[in-house]
Formats: C-alpha cells, sequence, structure tokens
C-alpha cells in the first residue's frame, strides 16, 4: 500500500541495534519494519563472527539482513519476534520469547506541556488511507459532519522526539501563507484512562503528488517566483530556513494553482545551535540553506539530473556548480519536462534573486534579526520513569521490560501492505486496529 509496496528493503528497514545471538557467535541486527511498525531481530545462524576492538566484524553488510528480512517479513506471523536464517537467507526457524524482544516504546511528553492553544484530535479518532513513508501516513477524521483528510506525522520510537517538538511548534507558528503547508493538530493517545500524551502532528493533505511524483504536469515559471517568495517570507520575514527544499517536497495545489513546500523535519532557526537537548533538533547548517537548495531543485526539475544530490552531501555542492557556466553554455531540459517559458528565463529568476540574497544575507544571520521572526521554546524535559528502580529521563523503553512489569503502553503494530486493503466493512485506525466501518454498515 503506497509507499511500501514499492520501496526497497533499506527504504522499508532501519537498523535499531546490533549484537549476537544466543549462542554468542551468530551476528544478530535489531530492524525496525516501518510498514508493519515492528522489530524483529534477525540472527545470521552458522556463521563465525569476527571482533575487533570495538566487539564487532561482521562480513556481512547491512543489505543481507535487510534483504532477508524482506524476503519472509510478510510471511511471519505477528506475535514473532526473532527470526534465525541460515547462509542463503532461508529461513530456519522462529521464536516468540519476549526475552529477545528488541522493540523500543517510546517515551511521549504529555500533552499539558505543550502550547494550550494548539487543537487535538484523539489517535483512535483517525482512520489510515495510506502510507506516505516512514511514520507519515494518509488518514481522514470527523469534526462535525466534515470529514478532513490530513498527513499524520508521528514517532513510535524514541528517536524523533525533539524533532516533532520543533516542527509541530514552527508549523504552528507560520502564519497562513498560500505557498506552505498549513499545521491542522496535535495528535494525542493515553494508556487506560492516563494522561494525555503527543504522538506527532497532522497537517493538511494536498493531492496531486510531488512535484517529483507528478511528471507530466507544467512546472511553471510563477511557480519558481512563488517558491522564492515563499522561501524569503520563511527566512528574511520569519527567521526560518526549510533545510530541505528538493522537488519530492513540493506539491502543486490544484484547488489555487501554487505551489506549496511541506516536510519541515529539516527545519531550523535561522543561526541557531540547536535544541539543547538533542543538538541535531532544528539546528541551522549553512550547507542546508534554503536558496542554495532552491538553485538545485530548479535544476533537477529542469534537468531530471539528480547526480548531485545522489553522490554528494550538501556541503559538497556549491551554487556555482549549476550556475556558473561557460559563455553560452544552458542547462538541458529534459525531453519529457514541461515548462510555460524558455529555460533561460527560469535561469534569469534564479539569478536577479541571488544578487538580492546576497545583500539581504549579510544584514540577516540570525532568526531574531528578522523583524517578525517567530520563537517557542526549547522541547520540555522528558517524563520521569522508573526504570529498576532508578528515576530517569529516557527517550524510549525496552518493550520487554514494561511487559516483566506488568505496565501498560501504546501499541503501534499495525497489519502489513500486502494484507490490505481490508474486507468490504473493516477500516484500519491509526493505532493498527482493525475495527467495523460503521459507514459501511
Amino acid at each position: 500500500m503506497g509507499y511500501f509496496s514499492n520501496c526497497r528493503p533499506d527504504q522499508r528497514f532501519s537498523v535499531q541495534r546490533r549484537s549476537f545471538g544466543q549462542d554468542g557467535i551468530s551476528p544478530a541486527f535489531a530492524l525496525v519494519d516501518w510498514d508493519q511498525r515492528r522489530t524483529i531481530r534477525v540472527v545470521a545462524v552458522s556463521r563465525e563472527a569476527r571482533t575487533d576492538e570495538n566487539g564487532f566484524l561482521d562480513d556481512r553488510d547491512d543489505d543481507f539482513y535487510f534483504d532477508a528480512l524482506a524476503r519472509h517479513i510478510d510471511h511471519l506471523p505477528p506475535d514473532v519476534i526473532q527470526i534465525n536464517v541460515g547462509p542463503d537467507s532461508e529461513l530456519l526457524s522462529t521464536s516468540c520469547d519476549p526475552d529477545l524482544d528488541s522493540t523500543e516504546i517510546a517515551n511521549y511528553r504529555p500533552h499539558s506541556v505543550w502550547p494550550p492553544w494548539l487543537p487535538t484530535v484523539h489517535r483512535p479518532q483517525l482512520t489510515e488511507l495510506d502510507r506516505l513513508g516512514l511514520q507519515t501516513d494518509l488518514v481522514t477524521y470527523r469534526v462535525g459532519s466534515e470529514t478532513r483528510m490530513v498527513c499524520f506525522k508521528y514517532y513510535c520510537t524514541g528517536k524523533n522526539h525533539a524533532v516533532i517538538w520543533h516542527e509541530a511548534n514552527c508549523l504552528a507558528k507560520i502564519p497562513k501563507h498560500p505557498n506552505i503547508v498549513p499545521f491542522d493538530s496535535l495528535v494525542v493517545d493515553s494508556v487506560e484512562g492516563g494522561e494525555a500524551l503527543v504522538v506527532g502532528f497532522t497537517n493538511k493533505f494536498i493531492p496531486g503528488g510531488t512535484v517529483l511524483e507528478n511528471v507530466s504536469r507544467v512546472f511553471k515559471l510563477k511557480y519558481l517566483k512563488q517558491l522564492i517568495e515563499a522561501v524569503d517570507f520563511l527566512s528574511l520575514r520569519r527567521g526560518i530556513v526549510h533545510g530541505d527544499i528538493v522537488p519530492w517536497n513540493l506539491l502543486i495545489d490544484e484547488e489555487t494553482d501554487n505551489i506549496v513546500l511541506f516536510d519541515f523535519n529539516f527545519g531550523a532557526k535561522l543561526g541557531w545551535e540547536g535544541d539543547p537537548s538533542s543538538r541535531s533538533a532544528f539546528n541551522y547548517e549553512e550547507s542546508r540553506n534554503d536558496v542554495k537548495l532552491t538553485v538545485f531543485t530548479m535544476y533537477e526539475i529542469i534537468t531530471r539530473d539528480l547526480h548531485f544530490r545522489e553522490e554528494l552531501y550538501p556541503h559538497e555542492i556549491a551554487i556555482a556548480d549549476v550556475m556558473d557556466l561557460e559563455e553560452g553554455e544552458e542547462w538541458s531540459k529534459h525531453e519529457d519536462v514541461r515548462l510555460d517559458a524558455p529555460v533561460a528565463e527560469y535561469r534569469a529568476v534564479l539569478n536577479e534573486w541571488l544578487v538580492r540574497r546576497e545583500k539581504t544575507d549579510k544584514e540577516i544571520t540570525h532568526y531574531t534579526q528578522a523583524p517578525e521572526y517567530i520563537d517557542w521554546p526549547d522541547a520540555p524535559p522528558l517524563r520521569e520513569i522508573d526504570f529498576y528502580g532508578m528515576i530517569v529521563r529516557m527517550q524510549s523503553v525496552p518493550r520487554q521490560t514494561l511487559v516483566r512489569k506488568g505496565e501498560k503502553f501504546l501499541q503501534w503494530q499495525r497489519p502489513g501492505s500486502h494484507q490490505l486493503p481490508l474486507p468490504a466493512g473493516k477500516r484500519l485506525l491509526a493505532t493498527g486496529e482493525v475495527v467495523d466501518d460503521e459507514d459501511a454498515a
């Protein structure tokens, strides 16, 4: 279904940790399957694991474990925690032993520490329609007689806790703008009537596919001008950097015929060093400045040449790589690309903008220098947790620990894409639960 129906194994799975099997010899990888939202240990049985000074030296790369899990994941019962595979990734055995469980349960911040003016929706009210990517789903929910279709961004491990805090606060504070996707609601959930916890947020869904996906659509010159205006609005007036302007983070709103920028998880406050609790959250990196990324995005849209970003890191590319060409040399428009003006006009708009930004970027180097800058608090401390008698603030807790202690926790596991669509009369909630569809009755 959606993203996971066609993605590569290394896009569907990620490594949580490396270890050894129960024999102390066979290498094991704990892998997160973002489609089913479950963690499974993959043990390469009957292979001697050599160790280096850090403890690990396996001659199989990550792809072996990704491919092995991809081969078997859609045939495993939902309670399987570990699979043991042979040299050719054949399935030897499985285990449901909870002591082998590597799943981490996120420590969510309570709703009480979030701005009280933000609207909320309860996760069990959300119905999943599609899977758009890692921890991003297309869902619907009702507000009175209205049914809203929105994107749900969430985290079910502890790693994104600071990013979610900053991205949600940032989007909620950006004034309504025709070229920036608007914030919708915080998503809350609770364990058996306990305090409300924030597990993610929603923003408006704009149909039609991204600029990268919808290759038959004309990319108009006015879209470039709108994108430039949006970037200037964010950085020069509000002190915000998007940080990830790429063709796949741009939409065309067919109702308004406007370009729309979305996905602020690489966002930053201009010139800010980052959240003290997580320096990678909303910290500004000059190499990811929006002016440079906009130039490369236009180059990629027109030429379909993605090699710069596929082969190089952001700090390894410069505007001059695509703008400072030899006299008479032009961007080579891909034969399938449709524009409503000559390539030279797109280049001229960019050149004029670069001249203007060269001046203003020297005047505004920190978000607090922007005339109408937006700001919000650092991420509050995580909740204190009793971890074997120690009161600590952890990003996540091992599920096996909670099971042993008899404590309840938020569930996320869901049916895999291969089981979808559901039979008539059923619907899938954002919790992963399958329920009767009352509307179908």
